[in-house]
């Protein structure tokens, strides 16, 4: 819902209580300014099709984030992605791209319709109509999401332009024995990546394109760190049940 104080002057944001939301999310994007802190805590690898965008792996099975515990916590001294930071806020911007309006998820937990009803949380509005501090500190970071989602479209384009970007899986042994494979994702094909003609290296040398490359294929040795809070999340399922 795009925020217009016209119509919602007595909309609010409850303070935030989880990353619940997140809960189901087996993948999140990624902008490339956080593959340097990502890759300490997740393989990076990117979607399927030919406008591939990178995700971190937070799950090896379907509909089920292992950083998020069942509190609703993030898990602690792991990094949140700015995709699950920013919610339940996002920019909207006009179709000349002129200018940029903030909206917010009406199905989030924390919005509040209307502040008189509902005391607790804050507005996002003041009397006179002008956005308080935290509609404004919202905005900032959504806006800083947003170029930083343009410059992340503008590397993938560039993968995609020399077609080093290739169908990848994880085959990973679960602790009760069976078999899983963890696919629909694609990772940089090495052999192409060091076949690139030397004026597209000078060209991403000068983009800093080069150090995301080796920062994502280093990040594919996190699928290990994955199997391992995969398997501390059953032993604590199991412990509960």
């Amino acid at each position: 819902m795009l925020l217009r104080f016209e119509e919602h002057g007595e909309v609010g944001l409850a303070p935030a209580s989880s990353f619940g939301f997140a809960r189901k999310a087996e993948a999140i994007p990624l902008s490339i300014s956080e593959f340097a802190v990502a890759m300490r805590h997740f393989p990076i690898v990117f979607s399927m099709g030919e406008r591939a965008m990178p995700i971190a792996v937070v799950g090896i099975e379907q509909r089920r984030n292992l950083f998020i515990g069942r509190d609703g916590s993030w898990r602690a001294n792991s990094y949140v992605p700015a995709y699950v930071r920013r919610y339940p806020f996002i920019v909207s911007e006009t179709p000349d791209k002129a200018r940029q309006f903030l909206a917010i998820d009406r199905g989030s937990d924390r919005f509040v319709p209307s502040i008189t009803a509902h005391q607790h949380g804050e507005r996002l509005f003041d009397a006179v109509g002008k956005p308080t501090a935290i509609a404004q500190s919202a905005l900032a970071f959504c806006q800083a999401w947003h170029a930083d989602h343009a410059n992340t479209v503008a590397f993938t384009q560039a993968m995609a332009g020399v077609q080093v970007l290739e169908p990848y899986h994880a085959d990973i042994c679960l602790p009760d024995g069976s078999q899983h494979q963890v696919n629909g994702f694609q990772a940089v094909n090495e052999k192409a990546f060091r076949a690139l003609p030397a004026k597209t290296v000078a060209e991403w040398h000068a983009n800093g394109w080069l150090d995301l490359v080796v920062l994502h294929r280093a990040s594919l040795e996190s699928f290990q760190s994955l199997l391992d809070l995969n398997a501390q999340r059953a032993n604590e399922r199991k412990a509960l049940a």
